[in-house]
C-alpha cells in the first residue's frame, strides 16, 4: 500500500504544482466557478468557492503524505503541507499576474489538517479491525 500511496502522491504533487505554480488557473476553473455559483443561486460567492477549493486542494496531499510515510508523525505532515502552502504563496507573490494571500495559507492548512485527520481515522479503523480479528494488520 505504501508504494501505491507514494505513486499517487507523486502524481498529485505534479498536478498541484501545475495548478499553483503555473500561469493563473482562472481560465481553467472559471467554468466550474460559474457553475457552482449558478447551482447555488449566487449563495456561493467566488470567494467562498475559491476558499473551499483551497481547502480541498490540500486534503489529498496531506492524506497521501501520511499514507506514503507512515513513520512520519501526523503533526509533521501537517507542518510540511503548511510550509509547502507558504512556499507556494511566496512564489505567487513574486510571480507576475499571480496573487498571494494569507487566507490561502490558512485554508490550505485547514485542508492539510483534514487530510491528516482522515489518515488518522483510517489508521484507527485498521488497528481496530486487526485487534478484533486477533491479528496484526500490516500498514505497508
Amino acid at each position: 500500500m505504501v508504494r501505491a500511496a507514494r505513486f499517487a502522491l507523486a502524481l498529485y504533487v505534479l498536478a498541484a504544482a501545475a495548478i499553483t505554480l503555473g500561469p493563473r488557473p482562472d481560465r481553467l476553473f472559471n467554468g466550474g466557478l460559474r457553475a457552482v455559483t449558478e447551482l447555488t443561486d449566487g449563495a456561493a460567492s467566488s470567494s467562498l468557492v475559491e476558499a473551499g477549493a483551497n481547502v480541498l486542494l490540500f486534503v489529498p496531499l496531506a492524506f497521501l503524505l501520511c499514507r506514503s510515510f507512515p513513520a512520519v508523525r501526523p503533526w509533521l505532515a501537517w507542518v510540511l503541507c503548511t510550509g509547502a502552502s507558504l512556499t507556494v504563496e511566496l512564489w505567487q507573490w513574486a510571480a507576475p499576474g499571480r496573487d498571494a494571500t494569507l487566507r490561502d495559507v490558512v485554508t490550505n492548512a485547514l485542508g492539510a489538517a483534514i487530510g491528516v485527520a482522515l489518515s488518522w481515522v483510517l489508521d484507527s479503523v485498521i488497528d481496530r479491525s486487526g485487534a478484533q480479528s486477533g491479528r496484526a494488520t500490516p500498514r505497508g
